[in-house]
């Protein structure tokens, strides 16, 4: 028996927040996330509570749980969830499955894309490129893209991704580490839009990975567990597993970075970097800041290594 650090009841069912370093009993932890949730997305003025809005669903527990909650607290919210099927063998299959299972239990709209048959690649394949060495980079290009054309496409007003602390301390930690000042600006919990760009927001920004598993767990939301094979080894995860161990050492500290990142230096390094003017793809015609676009480019090379 565990006794709850909110509600004080004692209780078989409890899960440990330990930058809280409190126990909390099912209720009152699906409670504390979901307001957590909510006061983040009114604090940001993410998006009014009869918006539409694409919701980019991995099939991993964090988008799965955001998915989960906002259907939860703003049961007006048009949704219609994104799925981007990277061909990725039975780790792809998995997470298609889940997103099916958790739109046809909320009774949401699926659109599910296929990179092998809508855009005659898979991501394994960019491992026969130069793109080998940085394949989580590949992907995130690949991704950005997609969930924008795809969401601008479908109508919606806003993408919502599942982009939580742990993966935002992690992108910050190397921003600064390397002095990127250009990207470092553009953390944040919301980017607005423009011409063929759609605003995205990210609902997940002040939650930790360890509090989505609880809320996924805690209400039963499927999602695929599975891990990418692609990603073993990777630098990412090799910072992750780091700002970990200093987390064990400085409790809150992924906390304290984010909110030192946004209240004190984003503000007055905004005042040194120039919004980038954007113009369309020669090819495609969507935003960059380049005559082609990364996307395109990568499309270009890795065709080029499939059709020999």
């Amino acid at each position: 028996m565990k006794r709850c650090g909110r509600c004080g009841r004692d209780v078989e069912e409890a899960v440990y927040v330990d930058y809280m370093g409190r126990w909390l009993c099912r209720d009152c932890f699906i409670d504390f996330y979901e307001k957590k949730l909510r006061n983040t997305v009114l604090k940001y003025r993410m998006f009014g509570p009869k918006d539409s809005i694409g919701v980019a669903a991995s099939g991993g527990k964090d988008s799965m749980a955001m998915l989960m909650a906002l259907n939860r607290i703003f049961p007006e919210l048009k949704i219609k969830v994104i799925h981007i099927n990277l061909g990725i063998g039975d780790y792809s299959r998995d997470s298609e499955e889940a997103v099916r299972r958790i739109c046809d239990r909320l009774g949401i709209e699926a659109i599910i894309y296929d990179l092998k048959e809508r855009e005659g690649f898979t991501l394994p394949d960019l491992m026969k490129t130069s793109y080998k060495r940085r394949i989580c980079g590949a992907c995130g290009i690949i991704r950005r893209y997609l969930l924008n054309r795809i969401a601008w496409e479908s109508g919606s007003e806003i993408l919502a991704t599942g982009h939580t602390l742990d993966d935002t301390v992690e992108l910050l930690f190397e921003l600064y580490l390397n002095g990127r000042i250009d990207e470092i600006v553009r953390v944040k919990p919301v980017l607005e839009g423009g011409d063929r760009l759609v605003k995205r927001v990210k609902p997940l920004i002040e939650l930790t990975d360890q509090e989505n598993k609880y809320y996924a767990d805690l209400t039963e939301t499927p999602y695929s567990d599975l891990e990418c094979p692609l990603v073993r080894g990777s630098r990412m995860l090799r910072r992750k597993k780091l700002i970990s161990r200093i987390e064990e050492e400085i409790p809150r500290f992924k906390h304290t970075f984010y909110k030192s990142h946004i209240k004190r230096f984003l503000p007055k390094l905004k005042e040194l970097v120039e919004k980038p003017e954007l113009k369309a793809c020669k090819i495609c015609g969507m935003p960059t800041i380049g005559d082609t676009c990364s996307y395109c480019k990568l499309v270009s090379r890795v065709l080029e290594v499939i059709e020999g």
